[in-house]
């Protein structure tokens, strides 16, 4: 049982919170938040693993509003894709020196950012080649770096979904990615007994943290959901070159 007076637990719930708060605004970015400062505290083996549990906690009471939203023949195609994609990124690991990647995907990022700051929206239907290309990058950047998100939230960020469906969309296809990748630590034997009950101490600060961020969604406006997304994806671009 971890000493819930201990600074680096009142550290890591106050991270919590305020990551479950972007998360059940946003649908994304709680990663960003956790998994460095949680590495931090823990170290890595236990930060990211930690992390992949409470980004599937403080999802779950979020879902049952945002399923109605949800289109799941593009969800479903997304995560195929995704899932082709991971092995593929992960043996491109093995091959190549990190360091120039992790500036490619940056400026890739930013690019990205600067291309929607700019007002430019995708008008057509959905298709299914562009859904599969964004999850196959997801999948590859997730397998690379463990950086699933940017690719999936610039995909629903140029389209012309309202900014709830977006969000939704976001939020049921990270509970996905997330829960695979824990099952994929979990058999590793990457989870061990002492992570799984911090992750539970730490489960009441990320929910509520999520259900304040859901309460607040609704009296944001549009413009101000779509800001903040770009904000957390320059956020991203920048912290794969400092962390």
């Amino acid at each position: 049982m971890p000493d819930l007076l201990a600074p680096s637990f009142l550290i890591a719930a106050s991270i919590a919170v305020i990551a479950g708060m972007v998360r059940g605004f946003s649908g994304f970015g709680a990663a960003m938040l956790m998994t460095p400062a949680f590495s931090a505290l823990y170290g890595p083996g236990i930060g990211v693993s930690l992390c992949l549990m409470l980004e599937v906690v403080v999802a779950l009471p979020l879902l049952p509003r945002a399923v109605a939203h949800v289109d799941w023949r593009r969800i479903g195609l997304l995560l195929m894709a995704a899932a082709v994609a991971v092995p593929i990124g992960n043996f491109t690991l093995t091959q190549i020196e990190p360091e120039p990647m992790r500036w490619a995907i940056s400026a890739i990022v930013l690019a990205a950012v600067a291309l929607l700051a700019s007002g430019w929206r995708y008008h057509g239907k959905p298709r299914p080649a562009p859904t599969l290309v964004a999850g196959g990058i997801s999948g590859f950047l997730n397998g690379l770096s463990g950086m699933a998100g940017p690719p999936i939230a610039f995909y629903y960020l140029a389209g012309k979904d309202s900014v709830e469906r977006v969000r939704a969309n976001l939020t049921t296809y990270f509970v996905f990615v997330d829960v695979a990748a824990l099952a994929a630590f979990v058999a590793r034997d990457l989870v061990r007994p002492d992570t799984g009950i911090l992750g539970l101490c730490l489960a009441p600060a990320v929910v509520a943290g999520g259900m304040l961020g859901e309460r607040l969604f609704p009296l944001a406006s549009e413009g101000f959901y779509r800001r903040l997304a770009l904000v957390l994806l320059v956020a991203v671009a920048i912290g794969a070159l400092i962390l």
